[in-house]
């Protein structure tokens, strides 16, 4: 696999970081992952302005973004691939000797990216998933896509453990979002989902979603769900980049629905792949 790192694209086997990268030995970095449909970066924009605004909180100096999809086109044309693909971009703060908690200023972010070929996802999309509930550990900036992300490692690992596809965290007996997605609920044919704060990603599918439920007349509200009431609702979805719409059909031991997707998830769905499928 051919990989961009600073300007080069090296074979991932000859790839040198060093290891006083602050992203290496604090985590001081940010982090984007987008996905294309026939070939082309979805939303780019939306993530490119995330992307802005989780630097600028971290006061990471990067604003080459007009390379970011050339970057990707490029890794696509070096690796050969004919089909559609997810890229991830990692920009950390920089490399700095001895150690130090505190950083200069001068400091030149490291810029590295790589793509794959987007993995099938219809089994879960048509099908469903199980989460299970998991207690939110993360730190209180949730809204930056840090590379700081060992709590929702973690969580994301004891659902994989009890055989489920997703970790959904709460806080306060309030959901936030999955490990690596947004979630909504479905209460007499309202959408509902946890509103923006410092506790949750502004995610990108989660604001198509919501561009979905305005031009087709869904009513949805964007209020806290306290996991007390998830039996109140009929039907549950998360999103994400390559998650895209994918029903729940089960919450810890708790089948939903029947262990099939609701109609709502469904619609959603559909108007999403009709989106998808004309960029």
């Amino acid at each position: 696999m051919i990989v961009y790192y600073n300007s080069e694209f090296p074979h991932k086997d000859d790839l040198k970081i060093s290891p006083f990268d602050r992203a290496f030995l604090f985590a001081d970095g940010v982090y984007e992952a987008l996905r294309s449909y026939n070939q082309n970066l979805f939303r780019l924009d939306d993530h490119i302005n995330r992307l802005k605004y989780s630097l600028n909180e971290l006061s990471i100096p990067f604003s080459d973004f007009n390379s970011i999809e050339k970057i990707a086109k490029e890794l696509v044309h070096k690796n050969n691939i004919n089909s559609d693909f997810s890229f991830y971009i990692q920009i950390s703060r920089g490399t700095s000797f001895p150690r130090s908690h505190h950083f200069t200023e001068d400091l030149i972010p490291n810029v590295f990216a790589f793509v794959k070929p987007v993995s099938d996802s219809t089994k879960q999309t048509s099908k469903g998933v199980s989460i299970v509930l998991v207690k939110d550990q993360r730190w209180l900036r949730c809204d930056i896509k840090s590379t700081s992300l060992l709590p929702a490692v973690m969580a994301n690992q004891k659902a994989f453990s009890l055989g489920a596809f997703e970790a959904i965290l709460y806080r306060d007996n309030f959901i936030t979002e999955g490990s690596h997605t947004n979630f909504f609920a479905v209460k007499n044919n309202i959408i509902y989902t946890t509103p923006l704060s410092n506790n949750i990603l502004d995610g990108v599918t989660r604001k198509v979603v919501l561009e979905i439920c305005r031009q087709n007349q869904m009513k949805y509200y964007e209020e806290l769900i306290n996991v007390n009431d998830l039996r109140f609702y009929e039907e549950f979805f998360i999103t994400g980049t390559t998650t895209e719409i994918t029903p729940v059909v089960k919450i810890d031991d708790w089948i939903v629905n029947n262990g099939k997707p609701g109609q709502i998830t469904r619609n959603i769905q559909k108007i999403f792949n009709i989106y998808t499928n004309s960029k």
